[in-house]
């Protein structure tokens, strides 16, 4: 865990700067009973550590110091006891001047938004859908897509293989939510939807406006920079949306089963388009973002590889692709979502959590004060690679989630979704769909690197830093691959399966009875 200071948290886009931190924790020592902060790397006066942040890869930064702190940089790197079981005192998020203000004025995306009423209400909604996820209501819809997938990637052989992924990631979530199917990537929506998340994390970005550092910037009236970019922004994604409401409430989508459909019985059209807002851009980022990371560790750490495959021949056999119905008995797929998610989780470190009331935490049989206004992270990259926990934290081992006889460990914990109370609710989903989409693969192809096409020679695939972007979402920087069906039978029967599958969506998708 790491706790920063408000000063510390204005380059990171955080927090407003200026004086407020050193006056909350002067007069914090009043109420601290003389126990003090945790430790953490010499401050400056005046600035305190701000100095000391770097520019990029600030993931990396939290999880050296969570090393070099022995697992406690303000807070324990554990974590779990303080945004879980604590989660009343460390459930609500700091202001975000730059976002808050120009972004998102509506507060349309909860999730970066302190607990209020619109929380809530979302919070019991999506539990509804994640109730019908985990019944299954979906599943048919994401078995469609990932067969698409591997269609497309026979076809050209995995030329634009991590464009056929994303295209399946997002028209996943399209179709449940909107009944707007995507198919081959070429659609409107699936562009325009790329073009937001582009335009989302650009925005999100601490240098994208000066208001993060100086929020009383914002006072200036008129067209200023930073504004603009946030008004063409706000307006494409309204523009965007509409058209995806349309065709969910009386278009295409109308007859479906939709998620949109759901939220139009509980809410009114304004509240139920903001909640929705938050589950197509997250989920499609994550999903995508973690597919390629899987393709990138197939490649660096085939060692698992046969393993794999040998329990998902023994179960599925030659002669059709897997299907839900096979997950009980494939948990090696299931291992292997579990380490891509910890391997090089998507969000290095997630959403600040922000102290709404004094706190005392216990770390290793000492007691430190956490005051009340502090913002704290959950450095998923240092939780997921903690030494203690994992053998090896930096290699890519999937059968570290199974147990002697082959089965899935008990016990299972990630933070790659978050913590506690602010959890991401979209986990059913996103779990269903990273592990239709690689069980997929894993039957029906083998993956190879291959030359650099730009020099001709062989490419250097990186898992570094280096080989990651930079944004808060970190995903592999683009790299090739080569998908070779696994035999030509294995091929033939991607097609006869394409040949013979359910297309209709209403059928796939079908309106409740309850409805």
């Amino acid at each position: 865990m790491v706790e920063i200071s408000l000063q510390q948290a204005a380059l990171a886009g955080l927090a407003l700067a200026g004086g407020v931190t050193v006056y909350s924790h002067i007069k914090s020592r009043a109420r601290s009973g003389g126990r003090p902060l945790p430790p953490g790397p010499p401050r400056a006066p005046l600035v305190g550590n701000l100095l000391q942040f770097p520019s990029e890869y600030l993931g990396t930064y939290f999880r050296k110091l969570c090393e070099e702190y022995g697992g406690l940089v303000s807070l324990s790197l554990p974590g779990t006891d303080i945004l879980d079981k604590r989660g009343a005192k460390f459930s609500a998020r700091p202001v975000i001047p730059y976002v808050f203000t120009d972004v998102d004025p509506d507060g349309a995306y909860w999730a970066w938004r302190d607990q209020n009423a619109k929380h809530h209400v979302a919070r019991k909604l999506t539990a509804g859908l994640m109730s019908g996820i985990r019944a299954g209501e979906t599943e048919a819809v994401q078995q469609f897509e990932a067969l698409i997938s591997m269609t497309h990637l026979l076809e050209d052989g995995g030329k634009n293989w991590s464009r056929h992924l994303d295209r399946a990631g997002a028209s996943m979530i399209f179709t449940v939510a909107f009944g707007s199917h995507c198919p081959t990537g070429e659609e409107r929506d699936f562009k325009d939807l790329l073009k937001s998340l582009e335009m989302l994390v650009n925005l999100l970005n601490p240098a994208a406006s000066i208001t993060n550092i100086l929020p009383f910037l914002d006072w200036l009236p008129g067209p200023m920079p930073w504004r603009k970019r946030a008004e063409a922004y706000r307006k494409y994604e309204d523009d965007m949306y509409n058209r995806l409401f349309e065709n969910a409430l009386t278009g295409k989508g109308a007859g479906m089963n939709t998620w949109t459909a759901a939220f139009a019985e509980d809410k009114p059209e304004g509240d139920q388009r903001q909640l929705m807002k938050n589950f197509t851009l997250a989920a499609v980022e994550t999903s995508t973002s973690t597919m390629q990371i899987f393709v990138l560790a197939y490649l660096l750490y085939p060692d698992w590889i046969a393993r794999a495959r040998k329990e998902i021949d023994s179960v599925v056999g030659p002669n059709r692709l897997p299907t839900f119905k096979d997950r009980p008995r494939l948990p090696f797929v299931d291992a292997l979502v579990r380490e891509t998610l910890r391997w090089r989780p998507a969000a290095r470190f997630g959403l600040p959590h922000y102290s709404t009331e004094d706190d005392i935490v216990e770390h290793k049989g000492k007691e430190y004060f956490i005051p009340k206004g502090s913002i704290v992270f959950g450095v998923t990259w240092a939780i997921e690679h903690d030494k203690n926990k994992y053998e090896n934290p930096d290699e890519f081992r999937p059968e570290r989630f199974l147990d002697a006889d082959g089965q899935l460990k008990a016990g299972y914990e990630t933070s790659a979704f978050g913590f506690g109370r602010r959890i991401c609710p979209g986990v059913p989903f996103a779990e269903r769909t990273l592990w239709i989409s690689i069980a997929m693969i894993m039957w029906s192809f083998d993956i190879h690197k291959t030359v650099d096409p730009t020099t001709g020679l062989p490419f250097e695939y990186d898992g570094s830093d280096g080989g990651f972007s930079k944004e808060v979402s970190s995903a592999p920087l683009k790299f090739p691959a080569v998908f070779v069906p696994r035999s030509e039978h294995h091929a033939e029967v991607i097609r006869q399966e394409w040949d013979g599958c359910e297309k209709d969506l209403n059928v796939l998708l079908p309106q409740r009875k309850d409805r």
